[in-house]
């Protein structure tokens, strides 16, 4: 496979799993909010505020922070970039 066309597929991948490492947090910040009953939560992955979470009546209401999710998927196709280059090179050795 060319390398150009295995990096894309790489990068990806690491956006999919991104996206599933924030709705999995999301999922433990909303469950971990109606545990605990606070009037606001915030949900963190990496150190970085993705998900704020306000009581509304009952319910709990979520927005998004844009650059913070960015930022995570950055990092996470980053590493999953780095991982993916490093076995290729131990393969090919």
């Amino acid at each position: 496979m060319k390398p150009e066309v295995r990096r894309l597929i790489t990068l990806a991948c690491g956006f999919g799993a991104a996206m599933l490492f924030m709705a999995v947090a999301i999922y433990f910040g909303y469950s971990n909010a109606y545990r605990q009953g606070d009037d606001t939560s915030e949900v963190y992955m990496f150190g970085l505020n993705i998900y704020h979470l306000t009581l509304s009546g009952e319910k709990y209401v979520g927005t998004s922070n844009g650059p913070a999710m960015g930022g995570v998927c950055a990092i996470v196709m980053a590493a999953v970039l780095a991982i993916e280059e490093i076995v290729c090179k131990i393969r090919r050795h």
